[in-house]
């Protein structure tokens, strides 16, 4: 049995889907079962799972709690509303060599919108706050990422400087290894990187990591080398389409995340954040003025 299409599968199944690299024979077999019945499978028992899958009982429990899910009833309620609300607002997400103007512009907005849905969805919020945490107490902030990422990590770099924080962005092979070699325990590194195996990015968040740094991981669905090197992993979800590469809506999603960490170290500065920000905003009008 094979796994359908990802590109268009609510969150908590597109999460299942992922997870087919992450486990054993047995529980690629159960996966496989449920994303091929999905609808079938809100009748089933563990006991008719197990064996639909040819898998043991044992093994259905053990991959419901890697899911997050307390238990098999919780596991198989959310799934009923996230199908659910999957058919409320069903409409075709992939653009179709025959749309008009108008029908593209509707698929491209609804396709950022389920990126963000489904991340939001995703998202570990234990991970997002042990984030803000290693954040707040940094001595300096780092932010790696090439490409897409690079213009990420540099808006991300000059929100941290209108917070009054330590930070800089690198996005060229030589100046992150350059700096990353040098990090310690008191400083964090954000590495970007949806498919989280840019060997560069890797190299320098394995250089941060062994001189003791934090490293934080802003990274696609599944575990790639770089969640492999990071402490904190936060990830970002997107339907593609081939006329739309889903990194494109994941950027959107990977700031969002952005904006949130950074707003929530604002949030915990109050009422200092406020305060810098303004005298940041005064000194910008006031250079503006002089030109």
């Amino acid at each position: 049995m094979t796994a359908p299409s990802v590109a268009h599968l609510p969150p908590l199944l597109r999460k299942l889907h992922v997870m087919r690299d992450e486990v054993g024979a047995a529980s690629v077999r159960i996966i496989d079962t449920i994303l091929a019945h999905p609808e079938e499978f809100l009748h089933w028992t563990i006991a008719d799972l197990s064996a639909v899958s040819d898998s043991s009982e044992a093994t259905v429990v053990r991959l419901v709690q890697g899911l997050g899910f307390k238990s098999y009833q919780d596991f198989k309620l959310k799934l009923s509303r996230t199908l659910v609300g999957q058919e409320k607002t069903r409409a075709p997400l992939g653009i179709q060599p025959q749309d008009p103007p108008e029908q593209v512009l509707q698929k491209v907005f609804q396709g950022s919108m389920t990126s963000l849905s489904d991340t939001l969805e995703h998202l570990d919020l234990q991970a997002f706050n042990r984030t803000v945490e290693a954040l707040s107490q940094a001595r300096r902030i780092d932010f790696i990422g090439m490409g897409h990422s690079a213009l990420l990590a540099q808006d991300a770099q000059q929100k941290c400087l209108r917070l009054g924080l330590m930070c800089a962005a690198h996005t060229d092979p030589l100046s992150m290894t350059q700096v990353c070699a040098l990090l310690e325990p008191a400083d964090v590194l954000v590495a970007i990187s949806y498919s989280g195996a840019r060997p560069d990015v890797l190299h320098a968040a394995k250089l941060a990591r062994e001189g003791g740094a934090q490293v934080v991981a802003l990274t696609g669905l599944g575990r790639t080398p770089l969640t492999r090197l990071a402490q904190h992993t936060l990830t970002a979800s997107a339907p593609e389409s081939p006329y739309r590469p889903e990194e494109v809506a994941a950027r959107l999603a990977q700031l969002c995340i952005i904006d949130a960490l950074l707003a929530a170290l604002q949030v915990l500065g109050e009422p200092f954040s406020s305060r810098r920000i303004q005298q940041v905003n005064q000194a910008l009008r006031k250079s503006g003025d002089r030109k």
